[in-house]
C-alpha cells in the first residue's frame, strides 16, 4: 500500500476544507438574513438594522459561555480532523485493496467499464451516500451506547448552537467518525475500481467534492444555528436546519431523532425521522440535570469528564457482574 497513495487521499479528504470556511461565512450570512426576512413574522419585530442584527447574532447567544467553549474545541478538535482523516483514508485504501484482491481471485474481469460525464457523476453521489451511511451509523450508535453516548454528551451540552457548535466533539466521537465511514466506503471503492478501473486516490477525491456539494446545497452550515429553516416536503429526503435542532432540543420526545449527516433517508428507514413546526424547539442542550450543573462548560471536563464517567460506568458494571455469579440468589432482589 504505497504511503504517497494514502497521503494524497487524506489530502483529498479534506483539501478543501479552507474553501468552505469561506463558503460557510457567506451560507451563515445569507441565511440570517433569508430567515429574517422570510420567516420571523413576528409583528413585534423590528425590521431595522439594529433589529437583524438582534435576530442574527444574540448577545445573549454569541457571548455565552457555551459559545465560548465552542470556539477553544473548534481550534483543539480541528488539529485532530486532519488526522482522522488521513486516519480514515488509509482504512478506506487497506479495505479496499484487501477486498479488491479477493474480487479479483472470485471474478475473471479483465474488461473496464467506460465512464462519462454522466456515470462520474453517478458514482460521486452512490460514494457520498455510503459515506453519509457511515456517518449515520456512527451517530447512532454513540446514542444508543451508553459509554459511548458520555462522549457524545459533549456536542449536545451546547445550550447555544453556532456553526463552531458541530466542532464540538470529543476526540473519540471523530475517531469512531473515521471507522465507520472508511468502513462504509470500502463497498462501493472496491466495486467502482474493480469495474471502472477509477484510483482509490480519485474516487476519494469525487467522494469529498461531493460532500461539499451536498453540505452546501442543505445548508449544512445552518444546522447548528438558531434559524429554523425548513425544505418542506424535501426534509423527506435531506436533513433541514431545523430537522437538526429538533435533533438538539431539551424536550424528551426529540430525544434520538433526526440523526442524519445530510440525508434525511437513514432516519426514515432508522423510524428516528421527526419534522417540527417552526416554533417547536425552545431550549437547546443535554436535557438532564448536567445542562443545570454546567458540566460541559469546563473545558477540562469536556475531554476528561467522558472518560471518569465510562470507568465508573464500567467499574459498577463489573461489580455487579461479580455480585450476580458469586451470590446468584441474591440477583433476583436488586
Amino acid at each position: 500500500m504505497p504511503i504517497v497513495s494514502d497521503v494524497i487521499a487524506a489530502v483529498t479528504d479534506f483539501a478543501m476544507a479552507r474553501i468552505n470556511i469561506l463558503l460557510m461565512m457567506a451560507t451563515f450570512v445569507s441565511g440570517g438574513v433569508f430567515a429574517f426576512l422570510f420567516l420571523l413574522t413576528d409583528a413585534s419585530a423590528s425590521r431595522n438594522i439594529r433589529g437583524f442584527l438582534r435576530f442574527f447574532m444574540p448577545a445573549s447567544g454569541w457571548l455565552s459561555h457555551s459559545t465560548k467553549i465552542d470556539v477553544l474545541l473548534y481550534f483543539v478538535i480541528k488539529f485532530s480532523f486532519r488526522w482522522v482523516a488521513l486516519f480514515a483514508a488509509i482504512l478506506t485504501t487497506f479495505l479496499a485493496e484487501k477486498a479488491g484482491v479477493a474480487l479479483r481471485a472470485w471474478f475473471q474481469f479483465d474488461q473496464k467499464l467506460q465512464s462519462g460525464p454522466v456515470t462520474i457523476v453517478i458514482l460521486c453521489i452512490i460514494m457520498f451516500m455510503f459515506s453519509d451511511l457511515g456517518e449515520f451509523i456512527s451517530h447512532y450508535t454513540q446514542h444508543k451506547n451508553r459509554y459511548l453516548w458520555e462522549f457524545h454528551k459533549v456536542h449536545h451540552s451546547a445550550t447555544f448552537l453556532t456553526p463552531l457548535t458541530a466542532s464540538r466533539v470529543h476526540p473519540v466521537g471523530v475517531l469512531l467518525d473515521a471507522v465507520f465511514i472508511g468502513v462504509c466506503r470500502v463497498i462501493p471503492v472496491t466495486l467502482i475500481v474493480f469495474f471502472y478501473g477509477f484510483s482509490i486516490v480519485e474516487l476519494l477525491a469525487m467522494q469529498a467534492s461531493a460532500s461539499l456539494v451536498f453540505s452546501l446545497l442543505t445548508l449544512g452550515t445552518l444546522q447548528h444555528t438558531h434559524f429554523s429553516i425548513s425544505f418542506g416536503i424535501l426534509d423527506r429526503i435531506f436533513i433541514s436546519p431545523r430537522m437538526h435542532q429538533v435533533h438538539h432540543s431539551v424536550a424528551r420526545k426529540h430525544w434520538d431523532k433526526n440523526m442524519g449527516s445530510r440525508l434525511s433517508i437513514w432516519d426514515w428507514i432508522a423510524g428516528t425521522a421527526y419534522l417540527a413546526t417552526r416554533d417547536e424547539v425552545h431550549k437547546y442542550g443535554i436535557g438532564t440535570v448536567e445542562d443545570e450543573r454546567g458540566d460541559y462548560q469546563r473545558i477540562w471536563w469536556c475531554f476528561l469528564g467522558p472518560i471518569v464517567k465510562c470507568t465508573v460506568a464500567l467499574r459498577r458494571t463489573v461489580a455487579r457482574t461479580k455480585r450476580m455469579i458469586l451470590h446468584p440468589e441474591r440477583a433476583g432482589g436488586e
